[in-house]
Parts: C-alpha cells; structure tokens; sequence
C-alpha cells in the first residue's frame, strides 16, 4: 500500500456540542463579526465568550496577508442563518502513477465533524469522481452502521472523451451520501489506476463537493486543472443546527433555548437532530440574540413587495390601498377610477326613498 499523506481531523480536537448549555447567551460587547470578506453571526463567534457553545471559529491571516475563516482546519466562505448552513471548502483527495518510480502516488483526505454543530448536506453535495480508470470510495468506519459507498469512473481513451460533457460516468461519476452524516474518509481501490492511460490521463481525483456548483470539463481528465483549480479544494455545504433535541424538548428549558429574539420561532433540523432559529414572518434579522428579529418594512422595497397605490407598514406585514378616488386590487395594479354619478339621478333616488307620494 502507498503511503498515506492526508489531512485528518481527530474526534479528540473536536469541541463538544452541549445542547443543554450555551457559553454565551449573546456575543459580548467588542466581539468580532466578520472574518475577512464573511460575516459571522451568532450564535458563531471569534474568540473567548463570543459565540455559543461549539460554534467558535478562527480568523486567520494567511500567507498572502489575508483574513480567512475556519473551523479548525476547513476554511468557511459562508454562513447563513435563515437556511441553518455553512459552505467550506473541502480538500480534494488524488492519486497518480508517477512515470519515474513506476508507482501510485496519493493523497486522500477525511473529514470529522463529529460532536460539532455540522452535518454534510444531503441535499446539495454528492461524492464526485474524475478519472479514466478510478474507483474511489466514500466511507464512515465512526458509525455502528458504518456507511460506505463508492463511484466508478472510465474512459477507454482520450477520443472516447469528445462527446463527455456531464458527470455521468464517462470520465466522471456521482453518488448521493446518506443524512446525519458527520464522518467520512475517502481510498482509491488499488485495482484501479492510470498506470495504463498515463500519456493522455495520469491522476484521478474524489472529494465530497456542492453538486450544483460542479460543472465536468473533460480537461479535468487530460490536466491538473481540477485539482488547482482552488487550491485543491471544492466547495462544499454543511447543515448545522443547535444542540440535539427538538423543538419541542428545547423550549421547556429557557435557559439554554436558542430562539431568544421575540418574533422568532424554532424549527427541527431537517438533516440529523437538533434545531434551528427564524425570524417570524415579516421581520427579519438574527433570532438568535435579543431585540435581533426586526420587522420588515415592506414599503421600502416595493420589488420584493409589490404596490401599485398607498402602501402602510405594519408590525409584521403591511397593506396597500388603492388612491382616492380609485378602487380595486392595489397590489396588483388593478385600481380603476370610480365612476361618478349624475347629480339629477342622485336626486330622483332621493325623492323616491324619502319623500313617497
């Protein structure tokens, strides 16, 4: 077997995820909330007591002198709290036949979340595999289950390449991953290799990444664009959510729920356990710290809330009016002008309702 010379991250560095307690009911005064060009809201946080607990991150100034965000080794890029997820970029495992030693060089990674916030998304991510003779596979030995599975990629020679423009197992192969998953580690099966294709295609590649934003070109296959094209990663998404109880459970206990803002409400996590915080529907803001869930004045933003006549803000939603004089649907520009009526038919109405023969 080749030598190992991935990255790993170890249960034993990872923080505990403690649903029943949080390290900060609110980010202290001076705490940090952004990270070079991301925000970081909480219940995330940059140093000693400015986030809740297991949602610490670092900012770190890298060679070229810029911030970047990461958790532990994994750099963030985003985070968003009405979707209760985190996109990272993932370091893309490869192996290739090294002409001068007649041998397989590799370098394959695994991921640990495990006693973290996060999850994989099931949703968004699929396992990708480029190469023209590669089986690489996608496992988590962590688990009782132990999930694994794995993805064939082949091509017979370069010319077979020609009309390969998707990833649909011509030089390039997906699979979906399961839910709650926090654990994985990728290996190539030595059975397959480039040591027979390497004049047009000497590596292979495999990494965990964001399904729509991968787009196969077949120079994936003849270069090593792929795999510098980011600095050997690819985009990558995490679910996360609070603690590991529900909604329900959660709000007996209001010292450690998380929902604090008033007009928020809690919503279970869709991938794995725990829950998530919104802002109620027409504020919005940061359910997650005091006074954070604002309300929305639709009357500023009359694209995303259309009115064709007056409009009046309210606490949590708004109306619209037709002008004086107009009647209809002002909302959707159906007012029409009111017809007025002859002061001689007003008159003979009149004379007819209160002054009878």
């Amino acid at each position: 077997m080749g030598v190992l010379l991935g990255y790993r991250l170890f249960q034993l560095l990872m923080l505990p995820l403690v649903g029943a307690a949080a390290s900060a009911a609110a980010p202290l005064p001076g705490c940090r909330t952004r990270c070079g060009e991301v925000d970081v809201p909480y219940p995330f946080g940059i140093g000693p007591n400015c986030s809740r607990e297991g949602f610490s991150l670092d900012c770190n100034t890298t060679t070229g002198g810029h911030e970047k965000l990461f958790v532990f080794n994994v750099e963030i890029v985003n985070i968003s709290l009405p979707l209760g997820q985190a996109r990272m970029l993932n370091a893309i495992s490869w192996q290739c036949y090294n002409v001068s030693t007649n041998s397989i060089d590799y370098n394959t990674w695994s991921l640990n979340l495990i006693n973290t916030p996060y999850r994989f998304s099931d949703d968004l991510n699929k396992f990708t595999v480029i190469g023209c003779d590669t089986l690489a596979n996608i496992g988590d030995f962590e688990s009782a289950d132990s999930y694994q599975s794995g993805c064939v990629s082949t091509c017979h020679n370069e010319a077979s390449l020609v009309n390969s423009s998707s990833c649909s197992g011509i030089g390039c192969c997906q699979t979906s991953i399961p839910k709650d998953l926090t654990y994985y580690e990728v290996w190539f099966d030595s059975n397959f290799n480039s040591s027979s294709i390497w004049n047009f295609s000497d590596c292979s590649y495999a990494v965990l990444l964001e399904a729509n934003r991968f787009e196969f070109l077949t120079s994936y296959i003849t270069t090593t664009q792929f795999r510098y094209n980011n600095d050997g990663t690819a985009p990558l998404v995490v679910d996360w959510a609070i603690g590991n109880e529900t909604c329900e459970v959660a709000q007996r206990n209001k010292t450690s729920y998380a929902c604090i803002s008033e007009h928020s409400e809690c919503l279970n996590s869709s991938n794995g356990p725990g829950y998530l915080c919104n802002c109620s529907r027409g504020y919005h803001g940061n359910p997650y710290v005091a006074h954070g869930c604002q309300d929305i004045d639709e009357c500023s933003d009359n694209h995303r809330y259309p009115c064709h006549g007056i409009c009046q803000n309210l606490p949590g939603s708004y109306k619209c009016f037709c002008p004086p004089g107009t009647y209809g649907d002002a909302l959707n520009g159906t007012c029409t002008q009111q017809q007025k009526l002859q002061s001689s038919a007003k008159m003979a109405v009149g004379k007819e309702s209160f002054f009878p023969p």
